[in-house]
């Protein structure tokens, strides 16, 4: 928040509080059948969204889809600049003029004029096309046997080059795994995004502040003036769209 001071902050969760089967596993009974269901990753799930409500920021959940897919729907039919902030480079597909993707590990920015210096595809749509011919092993999406790099070159430069049919029928299995624009055939889903999105939650810098000292965020404390200026103009933000709406 201190580092861009958007006028709105959303947080996605792939967890889901009215679950529905996830609709990717019809198509690839195997999908991310790699991951562990060790929880204790997410025992601090409540209070991480205690705290992002005390921030004045919404927690939004799928129900047959993925937290991938809502960010989706907000980059594509919300209009305005978006920042996405995740390590997850699945979210390459969404860059364009409108929205940038910010990796806060390695601190790198993937933005529309400088997609091809880096990615290394001249576009986003050769970068999807690479992705579903290699597939994914950390979503356990297997891509065409023996299609590497040398593949994927010969296939963008080389006009002759041709897929045969087994080999088409997995680029396609995977561009329905890996398409984020599935909510536009679900209309239930993106009702279900779009009701979360409209629940305005209102920041508390004192229940801020005590989370902070409970926790012993350190950081934060040293700096609570910042602090506290962002949490200003964030109500100030909310109080003026209320009045404009």
């Amino acid at each position: 928040m201190k580092q861009f001071v958007p006028d709105t902050t959303i947080f996605v969760w792939d967890e889901k509080k009215d679950y529905k089967p996830n609709i990717r596993k019809s198509i690839l009974k195997e999908y991310k059948g790699n991951r562990t269901n060790d929880p204790a990753p997410h025992q601090n799930n409540e209070v991480i969204k205690s705290i992002l409500y005390s921030m004045g920021i919404n927690s939004i959940f799928p129900r047959e889809l993925e937290a991938d897919d809502i960010v989706s729907y907000i980059c594509r039919e919300h209009e305005g600049v978006k920042v996405i902030i995740s390590v997850d480079r699945d979210f390459l597909q969404l860059v364009c003029e409108e929205c940038t993707l910010y990796d806060p590990i390695r601190k790198k920015y993937f933005d529309y004029g400088g997609f091809e210096e880096q990615t290394g595809y001249k576009d986003v749509e050769q970068w999807f096309t690479a992705k579903c011919l290699t597939g994914d092993k950390s979503d356990n999406v297997p891509g065409i046997p023996r299609f590497g790099k040398a593949s994927v070159k010969r296939y963008f430069e080389d006009p002759g080059f041709m897929l045969d049919d087994n080999q088409r029928e997995i680029f396609k299995r995977n561009v329905d795994i890996f398409c984020l624009d599935k909510y536009e055939d679900l209309p239930d889903e993106a009702q279900y995004y779009k009701d979360q999105l409209a629940v305005k939650v209102d920041p508390s810098y004192k229940v801020f502040l005590e989370y902070c000292e409970e926790y012993s965020f350190k950081r934060i404390l040293d700096k609570k003036e910042d602090w506290h200026n962002l949490f200003f103009m964030k109500s100030l933000y909310n109080k003026l769209n209320d009045i404009a709406s």
